[in-house]
């Protein structure tokens, strides 16, 4: 499921946990990028075709695969690296010729398949998921975002310039930029935008560990603000590379306050603007044709349609019959389904670095406060059955929130599941203490799923088989947008989600400080530590590579000795495309740098073209 990822939509998108940025995230001093990753990313092919005309998925791994020796292949600092389906020749067989590329062609419509609404496309009053970028991308341009090696680049604004030790930074916006009502972007809607989403419930939630709520902003002149934190930050850009860094004009946010009606239909200053809205049904977009970026930037499409559809291998099947051009999925099936169309003429671009799939137990509840249970669950789980069953071969198992080919990830983590045997002993001592907690010798429990899909049925009938000895399951599956807001407001357990995973590590402080732990969370797990707070507070802080990675690595510990994640595999988030669709990676933002493609299932349509 997709909570990176932004609460109904924008929990959801917190997680994919897309969900929004963390809230005090990047960039260096004097505002250039971060540091240059140790190795170029690289595009690798696909296991070879197994004789069937699909390629073959590889073995499910029983724990994660080990990490290359680093002389000779450096660890990676962003998840850049995408996998696609191309099948490579096997011995004695003759490359094939690559086509030329054709033209980029101006005009069509692009068709987009996306697994889930959201509840508006006002990013200073709705929540973002990944499926809504799908829409809100092309409608805003983000302040800043990142290059194809996770450097945040400037792209609404101009630059960044880091005050003293961080806690103040000054941001200045291009000049010239208009809304789409033909207003001129300054330095009063920044102000407004983010005032409104400080004054929002649920968005504010992801300021107010960060950010001076006396002052969190204030105007220099007619186009530079300055965002004052509550603590240093050498990462702040990186924050507004999501729903937090599109703007909206003052005045149309004094109407929309008004008329929450306006949410369905922002005005922003991307190349396309919203011709109509029917929520659950269909969203479309038609392009600006004075889109301010225009003499850097092609814009080729002429509409694009965003459809909702919960079941990603409902729109995979659609895909290959030519009903929607694009979609994203995370799905197993779906993934499945589209690998298996390549000689259908459907393509596919595959991340399995971005983030993970995981269970949140949270540690507040009744049941859960008590770390034998949480130890309990976390033996009970048959991670090598979900590998293999639910993931059959497209994702590998994961023991923590990083991917082994990222620096981040500490090495000596190991996950303490398929260990059944020492499940019974704990949960017979929490009984005999806790019996109002139990029934028949079992724990009680309730248990969130993202659905209706097959997949998620699987994952139920799956976690009922193994867990089912030691604890009776309550399951519910809702929406994923439903479920997210639950999650969020501790009215579950545990929680199947896709978390962590951003370009930047300092983007997930928000889903583990304890500021972030209150009345509505996005500290799923409600787990405080002050450890890992100053932990989090210290790389924040600094631009030492080294000494980051050393604390991510203890922060890792920490985690797994609390006993509140339970990692299943590291997500693959999946792009298929018919094969007239072009550009889908390769597209450049204001400054010439080409954008990260495929950010926890984050695409930019905006450049996207048919032919």
């Amino acid at each position: 499921m997709r909570i990176d990822k932004p609460l109904t939509g924008w929990l959801a998108a917190g997680f994919a946990l897309t969900l929004i940025a963390a809230a005090c995230g990047g960039g260096t001093d004097d505002g250039e990028s971060r540091p240059a990753q140790p190795v170029e990313p690289t595009e690798t092919a696909a296991p070879a075709d197994s004789g069937d005309g699909a390629g073959e998925a590889p073995a499910a791994a029983d724990t994660e695969p080990d990490v290359v020796d680093e002389q000779e292949q450096e660890l990676l600092v962003a998840p850049v690296d995408t996998t696609t389906t191309t099948t490579p020749p096997t011995d004695g067989e003759d490359v094939a010729e690559v086509p030329a590329e054709p033209e980029p062609q101006y005009g069509g419509t692009l068709r987009i398949g996306a697994f889930a609404e959201g509840d508006g496309l006002n990013p200073a009053a709705n929540a973002f998921s990944t499926p809504v970028y799908l829409m809100a991308h092309p409608v805003f341009d983000p302040l800043a975002y990142y290059d194809t090696e996770g450097n945040w680049i400037p792209v609404l604004s101009e630059s960044w310039t880091k005050i003293g030790d961080g806690t103040v930074w000054q941001m200045k916006v291009r000049e010239g930029v208009r809304f789409h009502d033909g207003t001129e972007l300054d330095a009063d809607d920044v102000v407004a935008t983010f005032q409104a989403q400080l004054a929002d419930p649920l968005i504010s939630i992801a300021f107010q560990p960060g950010f001076n709520l006396d002052e969190p902003i204030r105007k220099v002149d007619d186009y530079t603000v300055e965002f004052v934190g509550v603590r240093p930050s050498a990462h702040l850009p990186n924050a507004f590379t999501s729903q937090l860094g599109m703007i909206l004009p003052s005045e149309w946010l004094e109407r929309a306050a008004a008329d929450p009606a306006l949410n369905q239909m922002p005005v922003g200053t991307g190349p396309f603007m919203v011709e109509s809205r029917i929520q659950d049904e269909v969203t479309v977009l038609v392009r600006n044709p004075d889109y301010w970026a225009a003499d850097m930037i092609d814009i080729y499409l002429d509409r694009i349609e965003v459809y909702p559809i919960p079941d990603s291998s409902v729109a995979a099947q659609r895909l290959i019959a030519g009903e929607l051009d694009l979609m994203v999925a995370s799905e197993t099936g779906a993934i499945l389904t589209l690998r298996d169309a390549a000689d259908q003429g459907v393509t596919t671009i595959e991340n399995q670095r971005s983030d993970e799939s995981m269970m949140f137990i949270n540690t507040q509840s009744p049941v859960f406060s008590d770390i034998r249970a949480r130890q309990a669950l976390t033996f009970a789980t048959d991670q090598d059955l979900y590998v293999e069953l639910i993931r059959e071969g497209t994702a590998p198992a994961a023991e923590t929130m990083f991917h082994p080919d990222l620096i981040w990830r500490n090495p000596d983590i190991e996950q303490e599941t398929n260990m059944g045997e020492r499940a019974g002993p704990l949960v017979a001592e929490y009984c005999a203490d806790y019996p109002e907690n139990c029934s028949g010798g079992k724990i009680n429990m309730r248990f969130g799923v993202p659905g209706p899909s097959v997949e998620s049925d699987r994952t139920v009938d799956l976690m009922v088989a193994t867990w089912g000895e030691f604890f009776n399951l309550d399951t519910a599956v809702k929406p994923f947008d439903e479920l997210i807001v639950d999650i969020a407001l501790g009215n579950y357990d545990v929680g199947l989600a896709d978390a962590f995973g951003s370009a930047d590590p300092d983007n997930d402080v928000i889903f583990m400080e304890c500021g972030s732990i209150g009345f509505i969370s996005l500290n799923f797990g409600r787990h405080c530590d002050p450890e890992r707070d100053e932990l989090m507070y210290e790389q924040r802080a600094i631009e030492d590579l080294d000494r980051r990675v050393e604390i991510w690595h203890r922060i890792q510990e920490i985690n797994r000795d609390a006993y509140m994640f339970i990692f299943l595999a590291h997500s693959n988030w999946t792009i298929g495309a018919r094969d007239n669709v072009h550009n889908i990676c390769g597209q450049i933002g204001p400054t010439g740098d080409e954008l990260f493609c495929n950010n926890q299932g984050r695409i930019w349509p905006n450049q996207i073209w048919l032919g």
